[in-house]
């Protein structure tokens, strides 16, 4: 095939040039056919005359958007049209090409839907056919297209779809689809071949490992307690027993060092094997990220460490592209593109952001499907996951690793039973880790507290001692706060820790509230499960607010943490405040069997609990039903796929937006002028982007996710001007926001909000 050098696939930029960088991208025959054949209708000559358009040519910006309107045009049908009849043989191969030559700007569908679609595919093609045989004499191929063969070749494939239905073929799709949208979105916006990060040398490792080393040792200088380093020493032993599994479960109590154990732990893998390009942490909150983002940044200080959820990267607004400048807009966009490519070596991130990988149809997501390749993923608090996904995820779990050389730590305190779903695993861990000297804590049920006036009174008759009260919304631990606090002698001694504090704030408090629980002094802390992951904070006393098991022996986890009282501390389980409002699948609450465990026993020992869930566990393995998404793969439902997993994931909320909460006028505005001052800069453009996205990073320490009903609250009743900008909204500073007690009261109550 033939394509003249004068052919332009992007305003003054080469369509060959641009084809052979996507192309050079990986080396596969398949990417490389879809690469030459994806763009191609873009040498149409109305399209040429669209992409040529220059501004300075028209008398005003209107006018040249106006002339680009008239001469916009579709290009992806076409491709995939001509690629047709290029292609000799049909099979699974041609059929991934042909899609993701159709939707690589778009979303992957259900095969199904698209033969429903055929015949609008039929009338489109005829109104195209005159570009179609512009495209193919100015390309030089020998082909007659027809389009009724075309439609006839559908129309036979969805009779005998059947037999291209295995789990193989999901994957070729998947795998077609993301590098060909990874490389062309690459080389549109860095004009060059796509280049995975570097594979991460046994020097800087090693490095790392020692970092960690030290750390540890100086954590440990002077402490009593010793448990964190057998815990280490038992499950490196194991470890280096196992190097051959891919694999690792650490089921242990809190209070281990989870966080750098398993740092430790991947960059081991990643020296062994030699061949390992990233370490992804996933995480099931955002509200937990900062404080594992922190703790990674100290070892891995010499290079980026990313944090990735939704909160921390912008979506272009359709009004926000039409009033700026194309080629602005795109130098600002290339951070974002590669925050969306984990085009680091180091991530930290969400549940929800690498289960997408995993199961999404969507465009975006997919970018990241070939930077999962060659890494280790660790998964923490892993009974965060619904049940009705266990299975699936476990799944997955098995089919990455052999097709992504991936290798997966799974921890928990509460590890629901997942070992029958996995394949070459071990666990790391013992039920050893779980006796202690003595019990920390101990579990008793008073199911009567659940009335906000009675539990104030309970919280406050312990008011000389350190006390955490861990409830399921937002909102009803704002109430709680608000109450407790207005009938509190020592107002500075009681805090708040939810979501709707930024981030910043929330390690501000975080840190303060260490300060006064190591220097004595007596504190009472509402807050959400948040607390529950990732916080080393320890207190004397613990309320819970009924929930799912784990998450009752998570906060338990956050009393006499370091076990240095001589009796064990009590954690008490209440009854739901004003009603069952709860951020939990229902799936997961196994409420009547909790509560009957928890009414047999006066109490329940720390030494215990692993008997307790390992029974729990047991008993409720069977009991729910599995989503068989493994199922809508096979059947190259990508769309279903998605819905069904999304539907089972999260409990339906409220449409959610990211909210920059400015703590003085200007605020953002000092962003967005440096970032100005950047883009108009004459500087390498490489060291442009790596300079916004320096000052990017401390955006996301501002940011929170908010209901939509919180926006219209501030709008009307307090007469609030909210900013949009490129999908998130600024928060001018007000009284209705302060650090200590978030939102004002009728702000929060206005979205009943979960963490």
């Amino acid at each position: 095939m033939q394509i003249s050098n004068s052919f332009n696939s992007h305003p003054k930029k080469s369509y060959n040039f641009h084809v052979k960088n996507i192309s050079d991208s990986f080396d596969e025959s398949d990417h490389k056919e879809t690469a030459s054949f994806h763009d191609i209708a873009k040498i149409a000559q109305r399209f040429q005359d669209y992409i040529n358009l220059e501004v300075e040519n028209f008398p005003s910006r209107e006018d040249f958007e106006k002339a680009q309107q008239k001469l916009k045009t579709t290009h992806t049908l076409e491709s995939a049209f001509i690629y047709f009849f290029i292609r000799v043989d049909k099979d699974i191969n041609f059929l991934a090409n042909f899609f993701t030559i159709l939707k690589h700007h778009s979303d992957l569908p259900d095969l199904k839907s698209f033969f429903s679609e055929l015949g609008n595919i039929k009338a489109k093609i005829k109104d195209k056919f005159k570009k179609i045989d512009e495209v193919i004499c100015r390309s030089n191929l020998e082909v007659k297209p027809d389009v009724n063969d075309f439609i006839d070749y559908f129309l036979d494939l969805e009779a005998e779809l059947e037999k291209y239905q295995i789990l193989d073929n999901y994957f070729i799709f998947k795998k077609r689809y993301s590098r060909l949208i990874l490389a062309d979105k690459f080389e549109a916006i860095f004009s060059k071949s796509y280049k995975n990060v570097e594979i991460l040398s046994e020097e800087k490792i090693d490095l790392y490992l020692n970092k960690i080393e030290d750390i540890i040792t100086f954590k440990q200088t002077g402490s009593k307690n010793k448990y964190r380093t057998k815990a280490k020493e038992l499950i490196f032993r194991n470890f280096n027993h196992n190097t051959q599994k891919d694999k690792f479960l650490i089921k242990a109590p809190t209070g281990i060092g989870k966080t750098f154990l398993a740092l430790n732990l991947a960059l081991q893998i990643a020296k062994i094997k030699g061949d390992k390009r990233r370490i992804i942490t996933a995480i099931p909150f955002t509200s937990i990220i900062d404080q594992t983002h922190s703790e990674y940044q100290k070892i891995i200080s010499d290079q980026n460490v990313l944090k990735y959820h939704h909160l921390t990267s912008y979506k272009s607004s359709k009004r926000d592209k039409e009033k700026d400048n194309e080629d602005e807009q795109e130098q600002f966009m290339q951070k974002v593109f590669l925050a969306d490519i984990w085009h680091e070596n180091f991530i930290v991130t969400t549940f929800n952001q690498l289960f997408y990988v995993f199961f999404s149809n969507h465009n975006r997501d997919n970018l990241k499907l070939e930077t999962l390749r060659d890494s280790v993923i660790i998964i923490d608090e892993i009974q965060n996951i619904p049940r009705v996904l266990l299975k699936p995820i476990s799944a997955a779990f098995n089919e990455f690793t052999k097709r992504y050389n991936i290798h997966f730590i799974l921890m928990s305190a509460t590890m629901p039973h997942i070992a029958a779903e996995l394949e070459n695993f071990t666990e790391l861990s013992s039920p050893v880790l779980y006796e202690r000297d003595r019990d920390r804590y101990e579990l008793v049920y008073k199911p009567n507290l659940n009335d906000f006036d009675i539990l104030k009174d309970e919280i406050l008759a312990h008011k000389d001692q350190r006390v955490l009260c861990v409830v399921n919304t937002i909102s009803k631990a704002k109430k709680l706060y608000e109450v407790i606090k207005s009938k509190s002698e020592n107002k500075d001694s009681v805090y708040l820790l939810t979501t709707h504090q930024i981030p910043l704030h929330r390690v501000e408090i975080i840190d303060e509230i260490k300060v006064k629980l190591s220097s004595g002094k007596k504190i009472i802390l509402i807050a959400t499960q948040l607390i529950e992951a990732g916080v080393d904070l320890s207190f004397d006393i613990g309320f819970r607010e009924f929930a799912p098991f784990g998450s009752i022996i998570q906060a338990a986890g956050r009393v006499n943490r370091e076990g240095l009282s001589d009796r064990p501390a009590k954690v008490i389980v209440f009854d739901y405040l004003e009603g069952k409002s709860f951020p939990y699948h229902d799936t997961d609450l196994q409420e009547d069997k909790i509560k009957e465990i928890l009414s047999l026993s006066q109490n329940i020992k720390e030494s215990e609990v692993y008997n307790v869930l390992e029974s729990y566990f047991e008993s409720t393995k069977n009991e729910t039903t599995s989503v068989n998404l493994l199922q809508y793969a096979k059947n190259l439902e990508f769309q279903t796929l998605f819905r069904k997993f999304n539907e089972n994931f999260m409990p339906k909320q409220e449409w959610k937006v990211s909210l920059f909460v400015e703590q003085y006028s200007g605020h953002f505005d000092k962003f967005l002028d440096n970032r100005d001052k950047l883009l108009k800069s004459n500087d390498d453009k490489f060291e442009i982007i790596a300079e916004i996205k320096d000052s990017e990073k401390d955006l996301g320490l501002y940011t929170i996710s908010v209901g939509k009903n919180l926006l219209e609250e501030l709008k009307k009743d307090y007469k609030t001007t909210l900013k949009d900008y490129f999908g998130r909204y600024i928060l001018p500073p007000g009284n209705f926001y302060n650090k200590f007690d978030g939102f004002l009261p009728k702000l929060t109550i206005a979205e009943e909000v979960f963490d």
